[in-house]
């Protein structure tokens, strides 16, 4: 790695007008760094093809939401020595796919934005596991300063397989006055004329933002998604499912956003709608943390130095410890 500029090679599906355009949010921020030189690759080939094309050779190369890349379809991974990186993010979702391509093409690096469910998932990766949580990009979630007009917001899936807690909300409160629910607009790619109506992007933003109380929660895998990340980043009081995972990022029961299991969600929104200073105080407080702490900046500036760690500190990761890799990439940072 030359000691002024980081070079990526980073291979992944353009995500502009998908549902959720978070990850172009991150290579917008990637591409504002100074001393880093990436080049976005959408199509596969044989690596060393894309690497003569690309102009340069890269110290890294990273694969986006394995999910989404594995449509394009990489060869001769195995054979180049740089060191390589993949993103997952739906755990669940082909994991007999996601073992075969880390092991086939020599991986050295899985970047999670879950940590203890990965551990679950893949327990034979975690000398290879970086944690690289979920995220905010404040331009689009921010306190719109909208009238706080509806008392309890929940929207997105809510399968009783996967969401059993959404799902019994759903049925509890949809007679609740003041509680909306809005469905899931679908995971695809959305026209310019789709994106002014559907509850997406800024859109979606806006509706967390005129909420007093947002439900959520992390699914049957107890994942800290991005909503909680989303609703705190605008100003509105997080209503979810808790975990140690969430209280390491920041979400702690009546301080940042208020936890709730299948038996008290309804009695404990119901404490917090009725005071509301309590209920803005938390609320604000989760805003600022999240502000401090995931953004897509941020997020972004510790992705580029987690590698110049690892790449740095390569020939001694062998060395004996007691500490993980990720935790040992962390601690200086």
């Amino acid at each position: 790695m030359s000691k002024n500029k980081l070079k990526i090679l980073y291979i992944s599906v353009d995500q502009t007008n998908w549902v959720k355009e978070n990850w172009e949010y991150f290579n917008s921020a990637l591409n504002k760094m100074p001393n880093l030189q990436v080049a976005y690759v959408r199509q596969g080939g044989d690596i060393k093809d894309i690497i003569h094309q690309i102009g340069f050779t890269p110290d890294f190369i990273f694969f986006g939401d394995i999910k989404k890349a594995k449509t394009i379809a990489v060869t001769g991974l195995d054979q180049v020595s740089i060191p390589k990186g993949v993103l997952t993010i739906d755990l669940q979702s082909c994991p007999d796919f996601f073992r075969e391509f880390v092991n086939k093409n020599k991986i050295d690096l899985i970047f999670s934005v879950y940590r203890d469910a990965f551990f679950h998932f893949f327990p034979e990766f975690a000398e290879k596991f970086v944690w690289l949580p979920h995220h905010v990009y404040t331009p689009v979630f921010k306190d719109y300063k909208q009238p706080k007009q509806i008392d309890y917001l929940l929207m997105g899936a809510v399968s009783g397989d996967l969401y059993p807690l959404r799902s019994k909300i759903l049925r509890t409160m949809k007679r609740t006055k003041g509680f909306v629910y809005h469905k899931h607009p679908g995971y695809r790619y959305f026209s310019e004329k789709e994106k002014k109506k559907a509850l997406i992007g800024k859109n979606f933003a806006r509706e967390i933002n005129c909420s007093k109380l947002f439900f959520t929660d992390g699914s049957k895998y107890r994942y800290p998604i991005a909503k909680y990340f989303e609703v705190a980043a605008c100003n509105t009081l997080v209503v979810g499912a808790g975990s140690p995972e969430l209280t390491d990022l920041g979400f702690v029961h009546r301080k940042t956003f208020i936890e709730i299991d299948k038996n008290n969600f309804k009695d404990r929104a119901k404490y917090y709608l009725e005071r509301t200073k309590r209920r803005e105080e938390i609320a604000y407080r989760g805003y600022k943390m999240v502000r401090a702490h995931h953004t897509t900046s941020i997020r972004a500036r510790q992705f580029v130095n987690l590698i110049k760690r690892y790449l740095g500190w390569k020939e001694k990761l062998h060395k004996s410890s007691n500490k993980p890799l990720w935790m040992r990439l962390y601690e200086e940072r």
